[in-house]
């Protein structure tokens, strides 16, 4: 038996190199891809572990199933598609310019006639989804990253099970991962009560058993299909501000209304039929807001089945519509090089860009490497803002004076890369008025970050940062 540790190490050693080649070939940023192939082949037996769970860009099982959807439900999919056909916004009559090149990324159109409310914390995001809870006739659906059952999830539960005794058909829709204190059982006991519970998760196949890195981040609610609900709030009791350790959670939600809503709800549908294989029944007709409103928005789906990275490239187009203003809101802030270079340009083209993050981390990984970043936006026109107020959970950005985006989204590679995320883009004056107002009260929260903070750091921190910064494409 001598032979055996040197033949387990050959071997191992082996798989490390072929790893690493598939790596070279497959992960899509070159700060990644070093990271990856250094680590296979100079540490094999930490690497491959890392690697088999974590290093996958790619969610092939999600990409069949979404095909084989497109020609399955071809039908379905059309007569939606002519549903709202009549709301539909000309790309080149949105504004600011360039606006309109959203559409292209998200493959789909900004839709008229939406109202659209701005949510600011838990109390008015809960109490307005369970107010249109209790209003249900037809159908409840809902998906979001972490959901407890604590007190406030078992609030938002027992709503959901009293509308599902009035036959109002409920789904909603957990990531497995996200959502770890779900258990069976517990699922089991409110689907005793007619809550159609359902796990997202990526180890759907054999090829995927393995892989942990790939979760559904959306937190979505609909309610008749006429109503909808998305933004930066979980599920529990911290999101309402009662968690000891973080006090007050400053979290951005919006609730909308109008044809936009089938979007969200054809998103919704997509990720339903992914986790269940069931497609999604219900109403599909578009139902404009009584009245006169025009407010125009997009719903932007994007996540790690993407041909091209949706996330990414939103983001990209985005900063580069600025003329004057853009401001940013962001737990966690780890851009990568193209995303940096772009907010680079944008300031000097004159552009007030402001960035507003937590002063305290519920990550610290992520939290150290937002640091390393100063020294790459050191520009007078970069102004970096702590949030004082509270832990900052929103997800959120201002682009002049007429367009906003929330969502779940946040500025680094998980979501730019691995999360299945939404975005709803806003481009409509009033709307970015009052978010406006909302960034101007977190300002008057925050603390700015002066120039050259971070070179009086000490230089532990520096290396800390660093490293942070140099795992930030796996984190």
């Amino acid at each position: 038996m001598h032979w055996f540790l040197p033949a387990l190490f050959i071997v191992v050693e082996s798989v490390g190199v072929a790893s690493a080649a598939h790596a070279l070939f497959t992960v899509r940023t070159p700060q990644g891809t070093v990271a990856w192939v250094i680590g296979l082949i100079a540490f094999p037996w930490l690497g491959l572990p890392l690697y088999w769970f974590f290093g996958s860009r790619r969610f092939e099982a999600h990409s069949r199933v979404m095909q084989r959807a497109l020609i399955t439900h071809e039908a379905k999919i059309h007569e939606v598609r002519q549903e709202m056909t009549s709301f539909f916004v000309p790309r080149e009559e949105v504004l600011p310019v360039r606006a309109g090149d959203l559409a292209a990324i998200a493959g789909d159109d900004f839709m008229h006639g939406n109202k659209l409310d701005l949510l600011i914390d838990g109390e008015a995001t809960f109490g307005a989804i369970l107010e249109e809870i209790a209003k249900a006739q037809h159908s409840i659906n809902l998906e979001f990253y972490i959901m407890r059952e604590d007190g406030l999830g078992t609030r938002l539960l027992e709503a959901l099970a009293a509308r599902a005794v009035q036959g109002v058909d409920v789904r909603f829709l957990l990531d497995k991962l996200g959502s770890v204190g779900i258990t069976p059982s517990i699922i089991q006991k409110w689907r005793s009560r007619g809550v159609r519970m359902a796990t997202f998760c990526a180890d759907s196949g054999w090829r995927e058993r393995w892989r942990l890195n790939f979760r559904n981040h959306r937190k979505i609610v609909i309610v008749d299909g006429k109503a909808g609900f998305v933004g930066g709030h979980n599920v529990g009791d911290e999101y309402l501000g009662l968690d000891p350790k973080f006090g007050r959670w400053r979290d951005t939600h919006v609730r909308i209304e109008g044809p936009s809503v089938m979007q969200l709800q054809m998103i919704f549908a997509a990720d339903w039929l992914f986790a269940t294989g069931e497609p999604l029944e219900g109403r599909w007709e578009a139902q404009p807001v009584p009245g006169n409103e025009k407010q125009r928005a997009l719903f932007l789906a994007s996540g790690p089945s993407d041909h091209f990275e949706r996330c990414t490239l939103f983001f990209l187009n985005v900063i580069s519509m600025a003329e004057r203003r853009l401001w940013i809101a962001s737990p966690y802030f780890v851009p990568d090089e193209a995303v940096m270079q772009a907010l680079q340009l944008a300031a000097i083209r004159g552009v007030d860009v402001r960035i507003l993050v937590p002063s305290k981390p519920d990550h610290v990984l992520v939290w150290l490497a937002s640091f390393a970043l100063k020294p790459e936006l050191d520009h007078p026109n970069i102004h970096f803002h702590r949030f004082t107020g509270g832990f900052l959970h929103q997800k959120a950005l201002l682009v002049d004076q007429s367009f906003a985006g929330i969502g779940t989204a946040n500025f680094d590679n998980r979501s730019f890369r691995l999360n299945f995320e939404i975005t709803l883009a806003i481009a409509d004056p009033a709307f970015a008025a009052k978010v406006t107002t909302m960034f101007e009260s977190d300002f008057a929260e925050s603390a700015e970050i002066e120039r050259g903070e971070y070179e009086s750091r000490p230089f532990y921190f520096k290396v800390g940062a660093r490293a942070a910064w140099l795992l930030a494409p796996i984190l």
